[in-house]
């Protein structure tokens, strides 16, 4: 008896452990960077200064925050960071954000393991008397999941200031977007800057699937 019992038991937790949705923390951050450029084959990184995409962000201690992070990244790839008053060769301007979620629900179906009858029944001087309880598969249980999934968003344009005038000289614009239950940029963020520049600055007029793996907590 304690055997079948065992059986069902680990029958009932892999048939659990298998059913996986989107809602559950995932270890893995996915994303998709759509990009347009016009850089050269020869392009060398050179001195640049990241500017707020929004004049509401120049005073803003997030943007600040997160200007550092974005600072760290671009500098492995040979870019010298200045402050715009220093005269860069590049201006770039960086926006990030997410939405405010979208309510999602999901059927999911798992096997059903329990007792389904008995062996039989025995008759005796005493009265009748049900036999040993049977176990196996009863089917299966559906359930029903409701989770908040957000879409975080980076965007980057990187532009060339012209010698005369006002006006500048885009070369490159990318949007980077990542769906899942975590709405923290404080913590997914990070992990998306790092994201976007693993192929900078990548096929012109193309779209790229990201992943990277993280802690999952959020």
């Amino acid at each position: 008896m304690k055997f079948i019992f065992t059986i069902i038991s680990l029958m009932s937790l892999l048939s659990i452990a298998g059913c996986q949705h989107l809602s559950q923390k995932n270890p893995t951050l996915k994303a998709e960077l759509t990009v347009f450029h016009e850089f050269p084959k020869d392009f060398k990184p050179s001195t640049v200064a990241i500017v707020p995409w929004h004049q509401s962000q120049k005073s803003s201690l997030e943007f600040k925050n997160y200007s550092a992070i974005l600072k760290e990244r671009i500098e492995k790839l040979g870019f010298t960071v200045v402050d715009h008053s220093k005269k860069p060769e590049l201006l770039l301007f960086f926006d990030y954000g997410d939405d405010n979620g979208k309510e999602m629900t999901e059927t999911y179906t798992i096997p059903d393991f329990g007792m389904i009858g008995y062996t039989g029944y025995s008759l005796n001087s005493w009265g009748m008397y049900t036999g040993m309880p049977m176990y196996g598969y009863r089917g299966y249980q559906t359930h029903i999941n409701k989770y908040t999934l957000f879409t975080r968003y980076i965007r980057i344009d990187i532009a060339q200031p012209k010698t005369k005038g006002t006006e500048l000289d885009k070369i490159y614009e990318g949007q980077l977007k990542s769906k899942g239950t975590c709405s923290k940029l404080t913590v997914t963020l990070p992990y998306l800057i790092d994201m976007y520049f693993q192929n900078f600055p990548g096929k012109n007029n193309d779209t790229q699937s990201l992943e990277k793996s993280w802690d999952g907590v959020c």
